[in-house]
């Protein structure tokens, strides 16, 4: 109980110490001045009693001077976007935008586009369990896998475990050039910064919300003019390709490095039944516009009659503003100028999509299916690689994502 109270104290003091805009980069996450008292909101530098650390470049382990008593970078995260916490009104844990829609093109009570860790869709008590997440509660290393990661120096393919995995692992609570505060470096890669003497932002992943700046948030005092006619949508998805090798697919793939891969060899050490030795794994693309799949019939067999869904994002070109179900130009939410990416299919922090039936299956030796009950690990085909077992992050049942699109 006293956590919890010294938690709450904390984002209470957020709230009354706060004097600028509350939206990501700016508020306590950036957009500091050079005489800023911002720093005073999360940190003290000699009297900081919570335990949570960080590593430097030299492999220095370091206190992160925060002023709760939280155990973990996700706890103290959790006093502004967690269940009741009066800090920030996009509550993370149950996936929902708990404050009014003013000032922002939000919808109250709606889910967040990116999902929730515990729960989602509806108020605190009353939304969906989620059936999976990416978990951010600092367990024990060996409960950490980056699924599809290739050491892009090494060139090492394995199942990488990553060690206390927490919120700022993706992104910087201090402000970034990208949208939601994506780390401009993640897992060591270069997804983002500010470049020359200048500062000048180069973003990997933007976003089509009203006012958004076309060339990302600049530094400090001179970003505050990009935060003057934006307007955040934090539950309607309005992605925007910044490049085809800059996107939210290529920010994703810094972690989840062979995705971003047509077809790749991935060694998964023998682990989950599958062989030791490399395989060949054929995937769908991403950064891919829809165009090349709205041929004519006669010229692909596979072709058939796309079906708007706002629950499967497109990334659209930079100025597509959406308004209701469609966008200012009229065009509908889905048409060929759309890029497919990782959040088209798949939510961020969690989602409510339950797997059964054949999205649930592996094949045995002999090539028939093999049902699975529950999340048990049976035997698997020896060709490749078993399902997780879990909803993947998918924003549909079963592989419903699939259907919607292809609308077979």
């Amino acid at each position: 109980m006293k956590r919890i109270a010294f938690i709450a104290l904390t984002a209470f003091a957020i709230v009354l110490a706060g004097t600028s805009a509350a939206f990501a980069n700016f508020g306590p996450h950036g957009g500091y001045s050079s005489d800023t008292d911002a720093c005073a909101e999360c940190h003290r530098a000699h009297t900081a009693v919570s335990d949570v650390t960080w590593t430097d470049n030299q492999g220095g382990l370091k206190n992160a001077l925060l002023i709760s008593d939280a155990t973990s970078m996700t706890g103290f995260c959790n006093a502004c976007h967690g269940d009741g916490a009066p800090g920030a009104n996009t509550d993370t844990q149950s996936g929902y935008y708990d404050g009014t829609p003013t000032g922002t093109n939000s919808s109250a009570a709606a889910t967040l586009n990116a999902g929730g860790f515990d729960r989602i869709g509806g108020l605190v008590g009353t939304g969906k369990n989620v059936m999976s997440s990416h978990s951010v509660d600092a367990l024990p290393a060996t409960q950490f896998v980056r699924w599809g990661y290739t050491n892009p120096v090494g060139g090492a393919s394995n199942l990488t475990a990553m060690a206390a995995f927490t919120c700022t692992d993706c992104h910087d609570p201090h402000g970034s050039s990208n949208y939601r505060l994506l780390k401009d470096v993640t897992n060591g890669i270069r997804t983002g910064g500010y470049v020359g003497t200048t500062d000048t932002p180069d973003p990997w992943v933007i976003s089509n919300e009203q006012g958004y700046p076309s060339g990302g948030f600049k530094k400090g005092g001179d970003g505050k003019s990009d935060v003057a006619s934006y307007t955040p949508s934090y539950t309607a998805a309005q992605y925007a390709a910044s490049g085809p090798t800059k996107s939210m697919s290529t920010w994703c793939a810094a972690c989840h490095t062979v995705y971003a891969q047509s077809d790749s060899a991935y060694n998964y050490q023998g682990k989950l039944g599958v062989p030791a030795a490399p395989v060949v794994y054929h995937r769908h693309p991403i950064n891919t516009p829809l165009s090349v799949g709205t041929g004519p019939v006669e010229s692909r067999a596979l072709i058939t009659a796309l079906v708007d869904d706002p629950g499967l994002p497109l990334e659209m070109p930079y100025s597509e503003k959406a308004v209701g179900f469609t966008y200012a130009n009229k065009h509908q939410i889905w048409d060929g100028r759309g890029n497919v990416t990782c959040l088209t299919c798949h939510r961020a922090h969690g989602t409510e999509a339950k797997m059964s039936g054949w999205a649930a299956t592996s094949l045995n030796a002999s090539g028939t299916p093999n049902v699975v009950a529950g999340t048990t690990n049976p035997a698997v085909d020896a060709s490749g690689t078993n399902p997780t077992f879990d909803a993947a992050l998918l924003r549909y049942d079963n592989r419903g994502v699939c259907e919607r699109c292809h609308n077979k």
